[in-house]
């Protein structure tokens, strides 16, 4: 073989969600990473900018979907593409354009609009909008064997962002269930289970405090939660710097998520719960 042959032997899908995964081959930077419409503000517009030196081809579909927790408490994005769930959006949601060509070093934007069935009940709807960029390639290193073949991956990388929709007036609600913590070895261990009241999803935040017999702070942490419907999440801290003793469990939950426009949070007066931990 006299000639150096490029051969596309693979398509890599990276999905992007709940904040995002920096991979190496950059794609579509979408922005804003959350989308809220409203009867009253039915459009709106998403900014994708491409920082690569190669053209991106972009297609924009909708899919119903929510984030929810696995057996083992990990958080999961459920996507339905044939849902007829009574809370999806994703058939009325429009797109334009639906697909398109992002330049280098270029933006473009994507308008959407919601155009509800007359009589859709009043409420919150969810879609997820799957951005799907294709367009670099990455050179895959030959062996001396293959020195006459250049070999490319192909790179395909989704994007998925959160889409609402509210008509008339939302409201949400947060029960805590099975919240029993515990110290297993040098583990802080917590499996709440979250459960979801009236119409809108709870978007929030969570802080874990441990405080020592003196009630002095020995440790906190802080995650996001997004509670649809089921949200059963493990929670895992590091604690061997601790010696043994009693100690004090505060759970915290708030919707003040300073990744959320004001004028989209449902307020909900704040949850606290306290529980009793021994470490050996």
């Amino acid at each position: 073989m006299t000639s150096r042959t490029l051969l596309r032997v693979a398509i890599i899908t990276t999905f992007l969600w709940l904040g995002g995964v920096v991979a190496e081959a950059v794609a579509i930077v979408v922005a804003p990473t959350a989308v809220h419409l409203s009867d009253r503000s039915p459009s709106a517009a998403i900014t994708l900018y491409n920082p690569s030196t190669d053209p991106e081809e972009v297609s924009v579909e909708t899919v119903f979907g929510y984030p929810t927790t696995g057996e083992e408490g990990g958080v999961l994005l459920h996507l339905d593409p044939e849902s007829t769930d009574p809370r999806s959006a994703a058939g009325w949601i429009q797109a334009l354009p639906r697909r398109l060509v992002v330049p280098p070093g270029e933006r473009r934007v994507v308008r959407l609009l919601a155009r509800p069935p007359a009589g859709t009940p009043e409420g919150e709807y969810w879609t997820r909008l799957v951005l799907t960029s294709r367009g670099q390639s990455i050179p895959v290193r030959g062996t001396p064997d293959t020195a006459q073949v250049q070999v490319g991956l192909d790179l395909e990388v989704r994007t998925i962002i959160a889409l609402t929709y509210r008509k008339g007036p939302v409201t949400t609600s947060l029960t805590v269930d099975d919240f029993a913590p515990e110290i297993r070895g040098d583990t802080l261990v917590l499996r709440p289970d979250l459960v979801r009241g009236r119409e809108g999803a709870y978007i929030g935040r969570m802080e874990v405090l441990l405080l020592d017999g003196d009630g002095a702070e020995v440790g906190s942490w802080s995650e996001q939660v997004a509670v649809y419907r089921a949200y059963h999440r493990r929670l895992a801290y590091d604690v061997s710097d601790l010696p043994p003793g009693v100690y004090r469990v505060v759970l915290r939950l708030s919707t003040d998520r300073d990744d959320v426009p004001p004028e989209a949070r449902l307020q909900t007066t704040p949850l606290e719960l306290t529980a009793e931990v021994v470490k050996q």
